[in-house]
């Protein structure tokens, strides 16, 4: 549990309040809200906006999805921004 902790600050998570079990908040532009719940040496993601929900049970499966979410809001925000200034790659 320490080492999902550990990864979830470093990845800019904080822990919410009043929690019966750990849970770890970060809010992303792109994606909204992505909590991660911490249970029984597994630890579940959900992105409420996006419909997502994952379950890992290793520190790096859920570091390296957590990374391929944010790249993926971070591309599609660019595009967007780009298609706005009339200057997307076609």
């Amino acid at each position: 549990m320490m080492m999902f902790t550990r990864m979830l600050r470093r990845q800019g998570f904080y822990r919410v309040k009043n929690q019966d079990e750990p849970v770890y908040m970060k809010h992303n532009v792109g994606l909204g809200g992505v909590y991660v719940r911490i249970e029984n040496k597994k630890a579940m993601l959900t992105v409420r906006d996006l419909g997502i929900q994952e379950e890992f049970t290793r520190v790096k499966q859920l570091e390296n999805y957590i990374t391929d979410l944010d790249e993926q809001a971070y591309r599609q925000k660019c595009f967007i921004v780009h298609k706005m200034r009339g200057t997307a790659g076609s």
